[in-house]
């Protein structure tokens, strides 16, 4: 398998208009492989035919057809005994390492793609019965967890076999290709691809399944499973999250050229989820930015992005100690600066009370049954309902709901509404001389939210400002809109609602602020950051409340993630575990941690054994070890009596945490930064480019 170099051209990227469209791009084709070493591969039937080519000549026309391998193999297959199969590629390699010193047979490493792990395997034996042998030789030298699994020798005369209903046939060669006779997609392994699909007969004998499109088609399948746009709907952060995967897929072509294409499709590359996910805010994104790419020093930059990175990024070296590229730099993830807006109601007054005291002022002193009759028939004003010859005569619970439903015709939407089985289900310990009309309204008015709590008992103040706040909304009187806050230009605030539709209200002088204080809302200035969730209350068309619960995970970009913090407690024996899949035969007794990076990550453990031998642990197999979400993590001893002992880790974050981070992406763009800010901020000292192939370069594949 041979690749030609591809000649990248690199072009300044100016700022388009969002209106205006993208200069056209050369198409670079990217060839994504979805499944590796299958025995057999079969196409379901399609909606179209579909044409089978080989050598450039078709050979099958077709709807559903069977593909196999038959291979002639002029060398036998070997058996080797397969250690582990891990995430982390370095901490794989060095178990290799390891084991080859420690029992002296070859070791070596096998990424598979479908899987996205890493193999360790172990010996090459003729025969399966020698290598069982080996087996129990090897785990009296500590590899006690280990399977025989077989690889196939040198191949000779290379042919598959396609089966189309009751017919098979022989195609010479290592590569079909399979595309839809009308130009759309081919729907294969449980999902739908643009462009070819190839099936290529690898050195294994066995199958690997591709999909062959350009670059540009590809990312439509990649930017919304990476960032889902139903969740991250902010253009600019979708627009940084495709010139990331675009320059990670442009950096990365040909890495496993030998297995017949570039690029992965689990999270070892990139999650590729073909036309299943495409969406189109993330098509908009690409097509906005068609072409651009990260440059650092002329050349591709490694465009690493994570999840969530717990309100700072890391230092590349601390993660992957390979790698020491100068842009992937630790930054916070974090800005400083928050919008106050100071109301009139004063602090400390609860939520609803001071917004119905406006809006219902009180005539007269105390709780009595003539104030809060005049403000319940005050409300029916505004409402626009007729006032019937009726008064409040008490406080108790049951004239004050007799009194409701004759002010705002509830008795009828009682009748209709409430199910003799309600009164049993909503109705604890009703009074014994209420009659079922008045059981049946009370079971209304708590359905209904309007009008709760014991029946048995008067009213109290906070429950009366409770329900005449209900009825309000209930009656239009007051309008609520909830929503994200962006941002406040003077007295200007905008939100975005729940359709992804912009708003901005004018804020009069004299509003209302409250802030959630433990379980009460009362009247505070507000310091707002964009996401944060807030309520506008509106009264004829203006605004005469906001209300807002700060985010006690504070002022970080990604702190919408519900990634951004996490626990996990692991006993001693599945820590245990966890070590000895990775480093056999070291004892786990306890570890300690070395080092951290500017964020705090953990760059380094040592694991330490009981008969005295230890391990140094770096990086990203730091993570896998302990089997945690993040490194960014403090690790606490439990030994709690009768139970199992073991460790309590406490952590921030989702991924590696170096480069881009998502979430933290879409919360610069909430607080209006551009998706140029966001891969500047995140990635340091990058420009972006455009990248097209120079003309007689292209990559070329022997088929």
């Amino acid at each position: 398998m041979r690749l030609a170099a591809a000649v990248l051209v690199f072009l300044p990227a100016l700022g388009w208009a969002q209106s205006s469209p993208a200069p056209a791009v050369d198409p670079i084709m990217l060839r994504v492989g979805l499944a590796t070493d299958l025995r057999s591969l079969s196409v379901p039937r399609n909606s179209t035919q579909l044409v089978a080519e080989s050598s450039g000549r078709v050979v099958a026309r077709f709807s559903s057809l069977r593909v196999e391998p038959a291979a002639e193999i002029l060398s036998p297959g070997v058996f080797r005994l397969q250690a582990a199969a891990l995430k982390d590629e370095s901490q794989a390699q060095g178990l290799a390492q390891q084991l080859q010193r420690s029992l002296n047979e070859p070791a070596d490493v096998v990424f598979d793609a479908g899987s996205d792990l890493y193999r360790v395997r172990v010996g090459r034996y003729t025969t399966r019965a020698e290598a069982e042998r080996a087996q129990g030789r090897m785990a009296l030298k500590g590899l006690s967890q280990s399977w025989v699994v077989s690889e196939k020798g040198e191949l000779g005369k290379a042919e598959l076999r396609l089966t189309r209903g009751e017919d098979s046939f022989m195609v010479a060669g290592r590569w079909l290709s399979l595309r839809d006779g009308n130009g759309g997609g081919v729907r294969i392994l449980e999902g739908s691809y643009r462009g070819r699909v190839l099936v290529f007969l690898n050195d294994r004998g066995l199958l690997n399944v591709i999909n062959e499109l350009p670059v540009e088609e590809y990312l439509r399948g990649v930017v919304p499973r990476e960032m889902g746009p139903e969740v991250y709907d902010s253009l600019e952060a979708l627009k940084a999250q495709a010139v990331a995967a675009r320059t990670y897929t442009m950096r990365n072509l040909g890495e496993f050229a030998d297995e017949g294409y570039d690029i992965c499709a689990t999270p070892r590359c990139q999650v590729y989820g073909g036309m299943a996910v495409e969406h189109a805010l993330t098509d908009r994104a690409i097509q906005e930015t068609a072409g651009e790419a990260l440059v650092y020093d002329g050349k591709l930059v490694d465009a690493l992005y994570s999840s969530t990175c717990g309100g700072h990024t890391e230092d590349v070296q601390v993660i992957f100690p390979l790698k020491n590229q100068p842009y992937l730099k630790g930054v916070t993830c974090l800005e400083s600066g928050v919008d106050q807006i100071v109301g009139q109601v004063p602090n400390g007054v609860p939520f609803p009370h001071g917004m119905m005291q406006d809006l219902l002022p009180v005539n007269g002193t105390g709780l009595t049954a003539a104030t809060v009759g005049a403000r319940l028939e005050q409300l029916a004003l505004l409402a626009g309902l007729p006032l019937p010859e009726d008064r409040l005569a008490s406080l108790e619970r049951r004239e004050v709901q007799r009194f409701i439903a004759s002010i705002y015709d509830l008795a009828l939407d009682a009748r209709l509404f409430v199910a003799p089985e309600d009164l049993a289900y909503l109705l604890d310990q009703p009074p014994p001389d209420w009659s079922e009309r008045e059981l049946r309204l009370a079971a209304y008015l708590i359905k209904s939210g309007l009008l709760a709590g014991d029946l048995d008992e008067p009213l109290t103040t906070g429950e009366i400002e409770e329900t005449l706040f209900r009825l309000a909304l209930y009656l239009r009187v007051l309008d609520r809109i909830e929503g994200h806050y962006l941002s406040l230009e003077g007295r200007e605030l905008s939100i975005r609602g729940r359709e992804v539709k912009t708003d901005a209200f004018r804020l009069p002088e004299e509003v209302g602020t409250y802030r959630l204080h433990g379980q009460r809302r009362e009247a505070s200035s507000l310091a707002l950051l964009a996401g944060d969730h807030i309520s506008l209350y509106l009264h004829a068309d203006q605004v005469v409340a906001v209300t807002y619960e700060a985010d006690t995970e504070g002022a970080a970009f990604d702190r919408p993630s519900k990634h951004k913090s996490w626990t996990r407690f692991r006993s001693d024996a599945e820590l245990t575990r966890l070590v000895q899949e990775r480093y056999p035969g070291l004892d786990f007794q306890s570890f300690e941690i070395l080092e951290r990076g500017v964020s705090g990550r953990v760059g380094k453990i040592r694991l330490d054994g009981k008969s005295g031998r230890s391990v140094e642990v770096v990086g990203l197999a730091v993570r896998w070890t302990f089997d945690v979400p993040d490194t960014l993590f403090t690790a606490k001893r439990l030994t709690p009596p009768g139970r199992a002992a073991g460790w309590l880790f406490t952590g921030r974050g989702w991924g590696h945490g170096v480069g881009l981070c998502q979430v933290g992406a879409f919360g610069m763009a909430q607080r209006g930064h551009s998706y140029r800010d966001i891969l500047r901020h995140y990635y340091s000292g990058v420009e972006i480019a455009r990248v097209s192939m120079r003309a007689g370069a292209a990559r070329r594949w022997s088929e």
